[in-house]
């Protein structure tokens, strides 16, 4: 069984923990309260589907719902559990068969999503921690210059409700490994997205 949506995790895992040295893991875990501003960067891979209006053709050669992901974020913890975050997540590329004036044509599009939310933290002992998110999201899907019924058109914009739930893992003061999982609703009319994505978090 194929795993496209799964293959980037496996890859950037292994370039991560390739990066960090055994002295790293020795640090001193769990940040502080004095480490509240922090920084991060992840990769991935995202799951595109399209609205109940669409008519999708996912499944024909060359329509492509998954793509490589990445995410770039900062945050401030408020209090050790409440926070906010504001990042911009880069969703790949979706692909989509359709019918413009009676011709069948292959619609090519890419997606992103900028958002600011709230943040729920909850450790789980003195490394390891459970995180969430929720906030909103402004969404954009850029496409060819295809004319498809409005219906069936990929591009476009939208904005709405995103989630994301987590864990982090402190390998030192002020070095964690994520893992994340956000779902930013609606990038364009007709295209909703999500991102599975694993990276490294620094906190100041």
């Amino acid at each position: 069984m194929k795993t496209p949506f799964l293959a980037p995790l496996a890859t950037t895992v292994s370039v991560l923990l390739g990066t960090l040295s055994p002295g790293v893991f020795a640090a001193e875990p769990s940040p502080g309260a004095d480490n509240r501003l922090y920084l991060g960067a992840s990769m991935g891979g995202s799951s595109f589907s399209l609205d109940s209006g669409a008519t999708s053709s996912f499944d024909r050669k060359d329509g492509a719902r998954r793509g490589t992901a990445y995410r770039l974020y900062g945050g401030y913890r408020l209090t050790d559990t409440w926070g906010v975050e504001g990042g911009y997540a880069r969703l790949g590329r979706i692909g989509q068969w359709t019918s413009v004036r009676g011709a069948p044509a292959l619609q090519s599009a890419s997606g992103q999503a900028f958002y600011a939310a709230a943040t729920a933290r909850m450790p789980l002992g003195d490394a390891f921690a459970l995180n969430g998110r929720l906030g909103l999201a402004r969404g954009k899907v850029s496409g060819n210059d295809l004319d498809p019924p409005p219906n069936r058109r990929l591009s476009g914009t939208a904005t709405g409700v995103m989630a994301g739930f987590g864990a982090e893992y402190s390998v030192s003061r002020n070095i964690s490994l994520t893992a994340d999982f956000d779902y930013f609703g609606k990038l364009s009319k007709q295209v909703k997205g999500g991102m599975l994505t694993v990276g490294l978090r620094a906190n100041f």
